[in-house]
């Protein structure tokens, strides 16, 4: 659920900093006070609008429904914020994000219901419905939707890897060429780990022969006055291990040079710095020696699978069409299932209906070609009606019933933010509409904007937005406040004794 709002500088309001509670939460207020700009910078933090504060941040409560992956934390809150400089940058708690990945992030916990969308009216949603009645009837058939969705997710890769092996079967003769030419150019080099950086200590050392040659030249003087030093100790009763030793030690390190020396006149200098400059030309097309011979590797595995392609693409032709025809079989099954489902789910769906004064549905089920959700899609019969021709009140009521089975038959979490789905309704209507959202927000959080005083009575918490001083203003209203604001809805501005009563009547009689 949404725990805090806040927002700054955002177009009509100074700052918004909004505390939700769980449940129905209603935001009324007289037309052009800034419900909508209210509500557009929230949907904005959710990735479901454009933003329009300077600063707007959400904390959220975590959810199961929420894969956040790099972004998780210790903490049992996330937050979402949007900075509106230069450009608009998104952020999940401390590191970007960007406004897609932030969509499809939280999609599965917050939906934007709208005054017409046709998300809720989905053949893929109407099949959610029927199979959470059909796990109710039949609670093995939860393994067996699982058991069909494992194997479509195989037959899938397999169909994506024959259709890639028919595609190289095509110019597989091409591809053997290419790949044995890569690997003779590899070969003919014969590079081995670690041998440019030997090349280049080699290359070094020659750079330095002559003026290595010269200095032990002058330093080996030193040992023209080895006697003497030694005779000298042994006068003053010196020790002359030590000095015997460095000697030595000193002797020892000059000839391991002088031999270096003479191996180096026996390396062939052009023969060196081909060999490097061909190298690096290696280095320069594959990245290092290293990344060149994993290249070699993977070229030999290709050249492989190239030469059996014909063997392998009949076997994985023959897999695939064995997968297909479960899954055909399967699906045929699942579609018994939902069919037999179909008349319970109508039946539910239009106990709601009934007390949204509305006529009854039907479900029409088709077949279609096989895909992951099986073979069936499925239509809603309005009586002859279609979802163009209804008004907007009838098109919201449907989609109310359809999201109260749901979260009645599925179960279900998230939030939703509702845009005055009580609108163009009448008074029986408004009240139907009130009390079936107060039951939907027993699993959901709901932040509706209305106009209709019984909506707003049913909720656990209201905010008001309104003008003051030319700028908008959103807050919490208490009991004695939510009277006011709903005699207003019932009476207009001016109000009336009338008004204030039944506003008081309704509160307790949504109160119950």
């Amino acid at each position: 659920m949404i725990e805090r709002f806040y927002a700054k500088n955002l177009v009509g309001f100074d700052t918004l900093d909004i505390e939700f509670e769980p449940g129905l939460v209603a935001v009324t207020g007289p037309s052009g006070a800034g419900k909508s700009v209210f509500m557009d910078s929230l949907l904005a933090l959710f990735g479901l609008s454009d933003v329009y504060a300077d600063l707007s941040e959400v904390v959220v409560r975590k959810s199961a429904l929420l894969d956040l992956e790099s972004y998780e934390s210790d903490e049992n809150e996330i937050t979402l914020r949007a900075v509106k400089k230069e450009k608009i940058r998104y952020f999940l708690n401390d590191l970007t994000i960007s406004k897609k990945r932030l969509k499809e992030m939280m999609s599965p916990l917050v939906r934007h219901i709208s005054q017409r969308s046709n998300n809720e009216l989905s053949s893929e949603l109407l099949l959610e419905l029927l199979d959470a009645m059909a796990v109710l009837e039949d609670p093995s058939y939860s393994e067996r939707l699982e058991m069909f969705r494992t194997l479509y997710q195989s037959y899938q890769e397999k169909s994506r890897r024959l259709e890639t092996m028919q595609s190289d079967e095509k110019r597989v003769k091409e591809l053997i060429e290419f790949a044995e030419f890569e690997i003779k150019k590899i070969d003919e080099m014969a590079p081995k780990p670690g041998e440019d950086e030997e090349l280049m200590a080699i290359k070094r050392k020659l750079s330095r022969k002559e003026k290595i040659s010269e200095a032990i030249a002058k330093a080996s003087r030193i040992f023209e006055a080895e006697d003497d030093v030694i005779e000298a100790l042994t006068m003053i009763e010196s020790d002359t291990v030590l000095f015997n030793e460095a000697m030595n030690m000193l002797r020892n390190e000059f000839e391991h040079a002088e031999e270096m020396i003479e191996e180096l006149q026996e390396i062939d200098v052009e023969r060196v710095l081909d060999r490097i400059e061909s190298l690096a030309e290696l280095k320069r097309r594959y990245g290092s020696i290293d990344e060149a011979l994993a290249y070699r590797d993977e070229k030999i595995k290709e050249l492989d699978y190239y030469r059996n392609i014909d063997h392998e693409l009949d076997g994985l032709a023959t897999e695939v069409e064995t997968l297909r025809l479960a899954l055909q079989k399967e699906a045929e099954n699942i579609s018994y299932s939902r069919r037999a489902a179909a008349s319970k789910v109508e039946h539910f769906i239009n106990g709601y209906l009934a007390q949204l004064r509305m006529p009854s549905l039907a479900f029409r089920i088709s077949t279609k070609p096989l895909d992951r959700l099986g073979v069936d899609a499925v239509d809603i019969d309005l009586q002859g009606s279609s979802l163009e021709t209804l008004s907007g009140g009838e098109f919201n009521r449907i989609r109310l019933a359809l999201l109260l089975s749901k979260s009645e038959l599925a179960g279900g979490e998230g939030v939703l933010l509702i845009d005055e789905i009580d609108a163009n309704v009448s008074g029986d209507e408004s009240i139907a509409i009130a009390k079936l959202l107060k039951t939907l927000s027993k699993n959901y959080q709901v932040v509706a904007i209305s106009h209709q005083p019984h909506l707003s009575a049913a909720a656990r918490q209201h905010f008001l937005v309104t003008k003051e001083n030319g700028k908008s203003v959103a807050r919490p209203l208490s009991k004695e406040e939510r009277i006011g604001e709903i005699s207003r809805m019932i009476a207009g501005e001016k109000g009336m004794k009338e008004a204030k009563t039944l506003a008081q009547n309704l509160l307790r009689e949504f109160a119950k």
